[in-house]
Parts: C-alpha cells; sequence; structure tokens
C-alpha cells in the first residue's frame, strides 16, 4: 500500500490516496478543497478511485467531494452523526475563510471495514472532535482527521464537542502498537503513535 498526501486549501488539510500499488485503485480521504488539484495528482499517476471517505464532516475536509464524485463517479462515506456538519459546510466555509462550495452530494454510511487490494481498512470510531469522527486503520498506517495532531489533540470547546469522549477516543488510539504511523488532518505527516502522545495528555 502506497500513501501520498496532498496540502489543499486555505487551512492546509491533508488529503491521502491511499493506493494499491498491484491495481492503482485509490481511495481518497478526506479532499478538503482544491478539486481540480487532487483530480491532476490522481490522473498523473493513472489512479483509479474507488471511494472518498470522510474522517468528519468539517468544511475544511470535504469541499472538493462534490467535484470528485462527478469527477470520479465514486461513493462517499462518512459516519452519520456528522451528517450536519457535512451539510453545512458551504455555509461553514463562507462564514470562517475565504473558501466557497456548492452543496455538498448524498454520502453513503460508513461500513465496519473497506478493501483496497488485499489491504483492509478498519473504520474505528473516535468521536470527541466531531460526534462523527472516525479513524481509517490499515496496520501501521492509521488516519486521524483531526481527533490527534502531532503536537496535541483535536478541539473541543464547540457545542457538539466532547472532551471526555475525545479522551476515550485517545486512549483507544494509544492502545495501538507503537510503530503505528499517525497521518492526521493536518501539520507533518506522518510521525510514530510512540512519538506524540501519553494518556495523560
Amino acid at each position: 500500500m502506497e500513501i501520498k498526501s496532498l496540502s489543499v486549501g486555505e487551512l492546509q488539510t491533508n488529503c491521502y490516496l491511499v493506493i494499491d500499488e498491484d491495481t492503482s485503485n485509490c481511495l481518497i480521504i478526506d479532499p478538503g478543497e482544491d478539486a481540480d488539484f487532487i483530480t491532476s495528482e490522481i490522473l498523473s499517476l493513472k489512479l483509479n478511485p474507488q471511494a472518498i471517505l470522510l474522517t468528519h464532516g468539517h468544511y475544511d475536509h470535504v469541499l472538493a467531494c462534490l467535484e470528485l464524485k462527478l469527477n470520479f463517479d465514486i461513493p462517499i462515506y462518512l459516519d452519520p452523526k456528522d451528517s450536519f456538519l457535512y451539510q453545512k459546510a458551504a455555509s461553514s466555509a463562507g462564514h470562517f475563510s475565504h473558501s466557497s462550495a456548492l452543496k455538498q452530494p448524498a454520502t453513503l454510511p460508513l461500513p465496519k471495514s473497506l478493501t483496497l487490494g488485499t489491504n483492509t481498512l478498519t473504520v474505528m470510531s473516535t468521536p470527541g472532535h466531531t460526534p462523527g469522527s472516525v479513524c481509517f486503520y490499515s496496520a501501521p498506517h492509521l488516519f486521524v482527521g483531526d481527533t490527534i495532531f502531532e503536537n496535541g489533540v483535536g478541539r473541543t470547546d464547540f457545542s457538539y464537542s466532547s472532551a471526555s469522549d475525545l479522551k476515550k477516543s485517545i486512549n483507544h488510539i494509544l492502545s495501538l502498537p507503537e510503530d503505528t504511523l499517525i497521518y492526521p488532518g493536518h501539520e507533518n505527516t506522518p510521525v510514530y503513535l510512540s512519538s506524540i502522545l501519553h494518556p495523560e495528555f
């Protein structure tokens, strides 16, 4: 499995292309913005996108969904508990940044796991930053969205966030092997789990 990281949008969100090298099939994780750039990378690498996976519904992780869905005719998967955030992504983008977007296309509920070639990505529920935050795990790779960063954790000062839920989610992540590679939604990527957090965060 090969992973290509693309920094997109005003908030420099990490969009990931998870690639099966045998088939050139790929999954797109958190296409925050810059759909043309993401599309050109996919075409230049001669990849076959299979789906868009969203770690959560915040606008800076989803704004390129519509164009990518139209370009490649692929499904979009999101935990339904974050649908309220996803559906207001366009208005949130206009309020918090200079970004803009059209109405978000429909999503499908995330299954328990997804297959890419011989690799399986397990969907881990990790609420706290948002009610429907998830991580995608295929050892040793863990795509965490905004649940965890190199020097801290995701924000919990939103009305729908939960610091106690986030702590449980972090402890769940910390139970994974120390050589797990963390791919966050922003900042440096990847980093080893053992190097960034302790249970008493």
